[in-house]
């Protein structure tokens, strides 16, 4: 990958170039009103080439937007910031300038294959040789470069519960004795672009969407500030374990504070109402303490931001299981 001019990546860490409201085709808040992150919820177009960054004054790149892509605007914060998804589901604040080594968020046209058991793979044909099913032993494999003239992988998924699901291997190096193979989830998206994105509910009591650097012989996540959710469903009650190792249900209405790290609630949902899954802000992080990059969000305390059937949203906490406030909300989800 060619590399951007040091001035640029240094005003990208710096936020000078923060994308304001005007950087989208349609009208955006431009900043939230008495609470420091205000909910946006609005489909647009970049009318400028955007950066996506893990912070709201920049910092490390997520991903990179071309002018005219299509984006939803999640959040605006109390600074002019904003905070936005992309068309797979990523999240990062959006800052005005390129950096194609980020990776392009528009993806070109993909095929998929799948195993009912095995994985689900959405490739770019450009890059990749035919995929091979064989469903007698519940496996899929596919050869495929992550970007042109990139190095070439042998793919190979299977339903094994003791391994990972999807492992990578260089082509040119397969055959040794000690040949690097790396993990990663079984719904993968390989765009082209460089990078490994993935969809699935590892760790985590939600799906969630990643985005991956194949770097020597791992796989490194590419941090986002939130992960965007975008789920229906009905909230049935809190979860409570109980001496013996088993939880609880109760019929316990579910508070919604303005802001994260708040007391000021604005509304409660009723066990058995309809509710949208919009956020959930993991790591978690108090102000002014560095994010905890666990990624173990069943055992992490995190944040979800909700709506109600009737419009109103708002943030509930969840604590860490390992803490005796911990009341796990329960939802009935509905995944597309």
């Amino acid at each position: 990958m060619k590399h951007k001019p040091l001035a640029l990546l240094l005003a990208l860490a710096a936020g000078s170039a923060y994308a304001a409201a005007d950087s989208f085709a349609d009208s955006i808040p431009a900043q939230a009103d008495g609470v420091p992150l205000a909910y946006v919820g609005k489909d647009t177009t970049a009318t400028t080439a955007l950066t996506l960054t893990a912070k709201p004054s920049g910092g490390d790149a997520i991903g990179y937007l071309p002018k005219d892509s299509r984006v939803h605007v999640l959040l605006a914060d109390d600074h002019g910031n904003h905070l936005v998804r992309t068309d797979y589901g990523l999240t990062g604040w959006a800052q005005k300038g390129e950096n194609p080594d980020a990776g392009s968020e528009a993806f070109p046209p993909l095929e998929t294959a799948k195993d009912e058991y095995a994985a689900t793979l959405h490739y770019n044909p450009q890059l990749a040789g035919k995929p091979h099913n064989n469903p007698s032993e519940e496996t899929l494999t596919l050869e495929t470069a992550l970007q042109p003239g990139g190095v070439r992988y042998q793919i190979y998924c299977d339903g094994d519960v003791n391994t990972p699901p999807c492992t990578f291997t260089p082509i040119a190096k397969k055959q040794a004795k000690k040949a690097t193979r790396i993990g990663l989830p079984d719904n993968l998206t390989l765009p082209g672009n460089g990078y490994v994105y993935s969809n699935s509910s590892d760790n985590s009591p939600y799906r969630l969407r990643d985005k991956w650097r194949i770097q020597g012989k791992e796989a490194q996540n590419i941090k986002q500030p939130f992960y965007a959710l975008g789920y229906h469903g009905t909230y049935q009650g809190r979860s409570y374990l109980q001496e013996n190792g088993l939880a609880e249900t109760r019929a316990e209405p579910l508070p919604l504070t303005d802001r994260i790290d708040g007391s000021n609630t604005i509304a409660e949902v009723a066990p058995g109402s309809e509710v949208t899954l919009i956020l959930l802000r993991q790591p978690f992080a108090r102000a002014g303490e560095a994010p905890d990059y666990s990624y173990i969000a069943k055992d992490s305390p995190y944040w979800l931001l909700l709506q109600t059937a009737d419009g109103k949203t708002g943030w509930h906490k969840v604590e860490s299981r390992f803490n005796a406030d911990y009341h796990q909300p329960k939802f009935h989800m509905q995944y597309d």
